[in-house]
């Protein structure tokens, strides 16, 4: 069985002191995936508090108005700080998003929430290009290949979804059915395996990678966020395992000190130790979300 642990959303703002606090006593033993905003738009480090506090209720014109971007290459501190995680084997990066902002004045349905608003690909238009460019900048940056996409909001339009395959990313969620997903000969023999495995194991997620004649894709990742609870993580867990799969754990740095909606003395990084504990009683191996995409 395989394990990784997917954190989305180092960007400008973020600081290496952020990233120490979260990890410094986990990637030693367990490496982490970090996947980048690359020009992140509007005060990050104000907006995504902000809205976590007010949801619906956010003064979205604020928000909308506060359009500076920000690159994250104009954080050295924290540039220097990667490359040197990476180095360590500590870090893998992946994309994440451009700006993390959804500006789109039609969207392709009706989900028109908050989190939406953030979901940068879920989309009518072509942006195979923009991703392409973003993708390959921040390679010369940190001197590293990228080859890992998880989509903001873990949310992708068809139209998004082929942009990131025209990019040459392999994907990580994205909500789509996988009867949506590519057709080539690989996405029909893929189709077949999925169907089949539910039909034979109904209360279970298809637990591998799937592979496709060009790239890779994990169809699901197992959120920790301030409402989960650890037996959410260890049942999901539990699951994997029985079937000898792969284990994708999504999270967000920011939030690790943001206290459990169910248990208000508990943080976030609380539960996932404990989660961690869990997982050191089975024998796992512990990749980068790279490592476990890789064709």
């Amino acid at each position: 069985m395989r394990f990784a642990i997917r954190d989305d959303d180092t960007n400008f703002f973020t600081t290496p002191e952020e990233l120490e606090a979260c990890y410094h006593d986990i990637w030693d033993e367990a490496p982490v995936t970090l996947c980048l905003i690359s020009k992140v738009k509007g005060n990050w480090a104000k907006w995504v508090h902000q809205i976590y506090q007010d949801k619906q209720n956010t003064d979205w014109d604020a928000w909308t108005k506060d359009d500076t971007i920000y690159p994250i290459e104009d954080n050295q501190e924290l540039v220097s700080y990667l490359r040197e995680k990476i180095r360590e084997g500590k870090v893998d990066i992946g994309f994440h998003a451009i700006h993390h902002r959804n500006e789109d004045n039609v969207l392709p349905g009706d989900m028109v929430n908050n989190y939406v608003r953030g979901a940068e690909f879920y989309t009518n238009r072509d942006q195979s290009e923009a991703i392409k460019a973003e993708v390959k900048h921040l390679g010369k940056i940190f001197n590293y290949p990228i080859t890992v996409f998880t989509p903001p909001q873990n949310l992708l339009s068809t139209k998004g979804y082929k942009a990131v395959l025209e990019a040459g990313l392999n994907i990580c969620g994205g909500g789509l059915s996988f009867i949506k997903k590519q057709k080539d000969i690989s996405g029909i023999v893929n189709i077949g395996k999925q169907l089949t495995f539910k039909l034979l194991h109904r209360e279970s997620d298809y637990p591998y990678i799937v592979k496709y004649a060009k790239h890779t894709e994990a169809p699901y990742h197992y959120p920790l966020q301030p409402g989960t609870l650890l037996r959410t993580l260890t049942d999901a867990f539990d699951m994997v395992r029985q079937y000898n799969g792969d284990f994708i754990l999504s999270t967000h740095y920011v939030e690790f000190n943001y206290p459990m909606v169910y248990d208000e003395t508990r943080t976030m990084k609380n539960i996932l130790h404990d989660f961690l504990d869990y997982v050191s009683q089975y024998d796992v191996e512990k990749v980068t979300l790279s490592q476990l995409l890789k064709k």
